[in-house]
């Protein structure tokens, strides 16, 4: 009985023993590195995987449309090829939004649904950045109004500057949209820039920051966004 006992323990250890070069090495995972608000990251998901994320937001201007404005965003990737993955995008508005109505207290809804695809072509390497386009058609809604749509074109560029165990990235964004049924009046192009920084402070932790230039209908300021999230 007792040697049977022995031999039993001496099989389960060498099976532990097998099975060691095999578990993951906890020490060894990347460093997070969220891509910031307003920013399209250059890297695709992994081919077979998937990601769901929400984001919440508020943003006040001093003038222009949407001066007060709640927004939400849920937004799902899935990698369908290597360097190629599906995006989807809901998001939803709400507050003060153009036309203003003579009462301040008045808040109005407004959506955007977004697919599109994103394309990985050149990976970072020494000096050279990562380079790769997004390309999407979106559905905008609200209250207010009919729906309009549009289609989307970035270029996605990214370069990690500092490397290390809390590396800092750079990225940078340049688009072109082109609304399908402008109105009499309504700016039908109109061009969007955006660039950020992100820091990994952690395994799962990470600082962004973040300028955003979108073009606005004629005679409308260009809307200028900083965010730090």
């Amino acid at each position: 009985m007792k040697r049977a006992m022995k031999l039993h323990s001496r099989a389960l250890l060498i099976a532990l023993l097998l099975a060691l070069p095999n578990l993951p090495a906890l020490g060894e995972t990347e460093p997070l590195m969220e891509d910031p608000s307003g920013i399209i990251g250059v890297t695709p998901t992994p081919v077979g995987g998937q990601t769901l994320s929400l984001s919440l937001g508020y943003m006040r201007a001093r003038e222009g449309a949407n001066r007060n404005l709640y927004s939400g965003a849920l937004e799902a990737e899935a990698g369908l090829v290597r360097g190629l993955d599906l995006r989807v995008t809901q998001s939803l508005d709400y507050g003060d939004a153009a036309p203003y109505p003579a009462d301040d207290t008045k808040r109005l809804w407004g959506g955007l649904s977004q697919l599109g695809l994103r394309w990985q072509f050149m990976e970072e390497d020494g000096w050279r950045p990562a380079m790769g386009v997004f390309g999407a058609l979106r559905t905008a809604y609200g209250e207010t109004s009919g729906p309009s749509q549009s289609g989307q074109i970035v270029g996605l560029l990214s370069k990690t500057i500092i490397e290390g165990p809390r590396p800092l990235a750079f990225s940078f964004n340049a688009g072109w949209s082109e609304l399908f049924n402008a109105a009499p009046g309504e700016r039908a192009g109109r061009y969007e820039f955006a660039a950020g920084l992100t820091q990994s402070i952690g395994k799962d932790t990470s600082l962004g920051f973040s300028y955003l230039l979108q073009q606005q209908d004629h005679g409308e300021q260009d809307q200028n966004v900083v965010s730090a999230p």
